[in-house]
């Protein structure tokens, strides 16, 4: 998910922090982050949309000087600059008020009640806030778009359904036609008509953006389907209208004809398996299957992996073909993460160039929680230098009904529920890992002696002794029956 922003207004209205804007552009700013910096030349530290606080410690003391601070980081792309009027200064210097004026920054007064602390504590929390409104909106639109996708009239209701999620319009067309529409399409109809063919003329892009006044318009080809997805909104798309875009662009390329998705798998199917992986479609298996070659009410099996050391550009087509599935998304730094029917064999966890790990067949509704389990299971994979396979249920398993299972399993870790600290996680690794710090540390991120607190609280929590041989067993037993959390639950 592309990064999270905050309008530099919300930050003004907040009346605890007393901003004042002096200078700069009437139009809003989005932010970032907030950097604390003193230096005379901020900028090479600067990426881009943050909130720039100083007091002034070492500032310019000339015109030039002043006009260069300014005009760096408007070149380094900040959104905003921050004055503190104490301790070194008094009031904020006439000049950098003209400069920021002038090149296009705005400038805010940090009055002497408001600590630059402060400010970053509030910023953090307000995008914070802003990720987790926007993770629920995008939830919530999946569920409505896949219920859509499975009515009997689907790529119309998808269509209806993805304008009202976005609070825009929508448009799916075949050349010139217009095949269904929701929203108030707008008036001027070629527009739409010139975007749409443009992406459908021989070597045209998958993809275009026209902007609008005070809107954007974006197209997406739906693969090789002949059709494309057209959306406009005012204002622009943000970061959750993008995701949910994607999308609708991937149930409607499955509708209008998963016999005709592309080979490698591209953008619209990539998206589509990221919803199923994350448990968001479960309406939509036939078409699934449809896409996979297979019929529906078969089991799955989930496969993540990653390179084993090497470099250079992912054959994705080969390590399709090697998966034995279409449904496979790869992302930027190489890993992939895919979907295969469970009959087909994944050659790839025979490759030595990749660490892999396969879940056990699983039936459609189990395959959400299979992913997260693959997800640990690579970690582990990593640190062994090996791909693993997840056993299938049997033994021990089989003989306790799943419903008694899952029952002891809440209740025997209950106790780590409401702490902070991923507890059943750790623990999970640490004993995976077969009591081995070092390894389980590694499998997680942390740091060694991260592991020994955190199993050593929740050792406290649950009166038992870690080392005792039963108790491991009763612990793992417990956390292989413990059910996976559904979306949205933590």
């Amino acid at each position: 998910m592309a990064t999270v922003t905050i309008g530099l207004h919300e930050l003004l209205a907040r009346a605890d922090l007393g901003l004042t804007q002096l200078s700069g552009p009437a139009e809003d700013r989005t932010i970032r982050w907030v950097h604390i910096c003193e230096l005379r030349d901020p900028g090479h530290y600067l990426t881009g949309g943050e909130l720039l606080l100083t007091a002034g410690v070492d500032f310019p003391d000339t015109k030039a000087e002043t006009h260069r601070y300014v005009r760096r980081l408007v070149a380094a792309g900040a959104a905003a600059l921050g004055f503190g009027v104490t301790p070194v200064h008094d009031e904020v210097p006439p000049e950098l008020v003209t400069a920021c004026r002038r090149h296009g920054l705005p400038l805010l007064l940090v009055p002497q009640r408001t600590s630059f602390l402060v400010i970053s504590q509030v910023v953090s929390l307000m995008l914070a806030a802003q990720e987790r409104a926007g993770q629920h909106r995008i939830s919530v639109a999946q569920a409505a778009l896949t219920r859509s996708a499975a009515r009997p009239d689907g790529v119309s209701a998808v269509v209806r359904q993805l304008s009202a999620a976005l609070g825009g319009w929508a448009v799916l067309a075949d050349g010139r036609r217009r095949l269904s529409s929701g929203g108030a399409v707008p008036a001027r109809a070629e527009e739409v008509e010139e975007l749409a063919a443009r992406l459908l003329a021989p070597g045209g892009p998958s993809s275009a953006t026209a902007h609008r006044a005070g809107g954007q318009v974006v197209a997406q080809a739906l693969g090789r389907t002949g059709r494309v997805l057209l959306a406009g909104r005012e204002p622009g798309f943000g970061t959750a209208d993008r995701a949910i875009l994607e999308v609708g662009v991937a149930l409607l390329t499955v509708l209008s004809g998963a016999d005709r998705l592309p080979a490698p798998v591209g953008e619209p199917v990539a998206a589509l398996l990221a919803l199923v992986l994350d448990g968001a479609a479960a309406e939509v298996e036939t078409h699934v299957a449809a896409a996979a070659g297979v019929a529906p009410g078969g089991q799955w099996q989930v496969v993540r992996a990653r390179r084993a050391g090497t470099t250079g550009e992912v054959d994705r087509a080969e390590v399709a073909a090697r998966l034995g599935t279409p449904l496979a998304g790869f992302a930027e730094d190489g890993g992939v993460r895919a979907l295969v029917p469970a009959a087909e064999r994944c050659a790839l966890a025979e490759d030595p160039r990749w660490l892999v790990a396969v879940s056990a067949p699983v039936g459609w509704a189990e395959v959400p929680g299979a992913a997260r389990r693959m997800a640990r299971l690579l970690r582990h994979a990593v640190a062994q230098g090996r791909s693993l396979a997840e056993p299938p249920r049997g033994g021990l398993d089989g003989l306790v009904p799943a419903a008694d299972a899952a029952e002891f399993a809440r209740s025997r870790l209950a106790p780590l529920a409401g702490h902070p600290a991923p507890l059943a996680e750790t623990l999970r690794a640490w004993l995976a890992a077969g009591g081995n710090w070092e390894t389980a540390a590694q499998v997680l991120g942390v740091h060694r002696n991260t592991v020994r607190h955190r199993v050593a609280t929740a050792a406290r929590l649950l009166d038992c002794d870690p080392q005792d041989a039963d108790t491991r067993a009763e612990l793992w037993l417990a956390l292989r029956w413990l059910p996976e959390p559904r979306p949205g639950q933590t």
